[in-house]
């Protein structure tokens, strides 16, 4: 009989953190301590054989989403079985076992957590939690607010950081039981977010923004602002930020005596030849042909 392989972690391009002992203890102290906190968070991609057993529970609540794939947890004297986003949330001391299917393993997202503040644990425990059919949306707001958890636990563990990770971590929770508030509250920020990127751009049409730069004026990493304008805008923002570059290309050619060297420069464009091979794929045309074509002279423009 062949034994079955069961796997707890180890996985290719896995990625976790284990808060240390003594921060644990210096967690309890902090304000935020009757809220949540949290003791363990990882991603385990592709998760082959995972497999864990606590007969006895965990001494943490523990959360765990599968973005892709399929699972299954055994939890309350039942099994529940876990697809794409799918979250599932264990109180801590509850006996339990969860893992992934062989033949379509889980992908998850995972955290350990303690805490005072057990109404929201009680009311979220015990059943499989689908995201929504919302949209793309759905399922970025959630993980984008686990990412914002992990990347600043990376960063190190003062007072302050484990403060605001307490405080996310009930938010997070609470977008989880409360949908469709959540997703429209993120729409509307989503909308404010995109207004400001684009009135960044237009003020800074005559130098040459990086997606470095903009991200720092928003707040936001260079990954995040980048899925969160492609999905609003269908365009990525150094793309849609090029484009409204070359309409004012356009408009410059068009009611302007700038020569065309001199309208690549003022664009930021400081190799000539790179600004006409842009304008071109972009336009059809090139900058000299569109000139011929549409420049309006100044005499008539004061008529």
């Amino acid at each position: 009989m062949t034994k079955k392989i069961s796997i707890s972690e180890g996985f290719k391009g896995e990625e976790a953190i284990a808060l240390p002992l003594d921060i644990l203890q210096m967690q309890k102290l902090l304000p935020a301590k009757k809220n949540l906190f949290i003791t363990h968070i990882g991603y385990y991609p592709e998760a082959r054989y995972h497999l864990r057993n606590r007969d006895q529970g965990c001494n943490e609540h523990i959360l765990i989403y599968c973005s892709e794939g399929m699972g299954w947890v055994t939890h309350e004297n039942r099994t529940v079985h876990l697809s794409a986003d799918t979250y599932y949330l264990i109180p801590a001391g509850e006996a339990h076992s969860y893992g992934s299917r062989d033949s379509n393993p889980w992908s998850i997202y995972w955290l350990h957590f303690k805490g005072e503040d057990s109404g929201l644990v009680q009311s979220l425990k015990g059943k499989p939690l689908a995201l929504k059919n919302t949209g793309p949306q759905s399922k970025k707001h959630s993980l984008d607010l686990f990412h914002n958890i992990y990347e600043n636990l990376k960063f190190g563990y003062h007072a302050e950081t484990l403060d605001y990770i307490s405080f996310t971590l009930l938010y997070f929770l609470a977008s989880l039981k409360y949908q469709e508030q959540y997703l429209r509250n993120s729409r509307l920020n989503s909308e404010n977010i995109m207004n400001k990127c684009i009135a960044i751009m237009k003020e800074n049409l005559e130098k040459k923004l990086t997606l470095q730069e903009l991200s720092n004026l928003i707040g936001y990493s260079s990954s995040h602002l980048t899925r969160l304008f492609t999905e609003k805008m269908n365009s990525s923002p150094m793309t849609y930020y090029n484009r409204i570059r070359l309409e004012q290309a356009c408009q410059y050619l068009k009611y302007s005596s700038y020569k065309i060297k001199e309208i690549a420069f003022k664009l930021g464009y400081f190799d000539p030849y790179h600004f006409s091979r842009s304008f071109n794929k972009e336009m059809g045309i090139t900058p000299k042909i569109y000139r011929q074509q549409y420049y309006i002279p100044t005499e008539q423009i004061n008529q």
